[in-house]
């Protein structure tokens, strides 16, 4: 699942299958998250090795919106990760 995370929700979620690659991720934010952006906004990403920095940026500027990426492994600085540890424990948990 990839999913944005937006004043203590998330906004324009994606299931998939498989593994998370650049296409999936441009796919996404151009189908799902930037009909949910306002100019002006900006983005955070973390630096995984698939988020491609310039076409992302790129992306992003369609919709009047900035970008900013985490460095390198920051869990504690990007919030949606806290929120994929409780899903992932609740999953865990609820399947047995």
């Amino acid at each position: 699942m990839i999913s944005g995370w937006w004043r203590g929700s998330t906004i324009a979620p994606m299931v998939f299958e498989g593994y998370c690659n650049t296409e999936l991720v441009c796919e996404w934010i151009e189908q799902l998250l930037l009909p949910e952006l306002l100019p002006g906004q900006i983005i955070i990403i973390d630096n995984a090795s698939f988020h491609p920095k310039e076409r992302i940026k790129k992306l992003l500027a369609k919709a009047g919106c900035e970008v900013l990426f985490l460095p390198a492994y920051s869990p504690d600085l990007n919030k949606i990760e806290k929120f994929w540890a409780r899903l992932k424990n609740y999953v865990n948990l609820s399947s047995g």
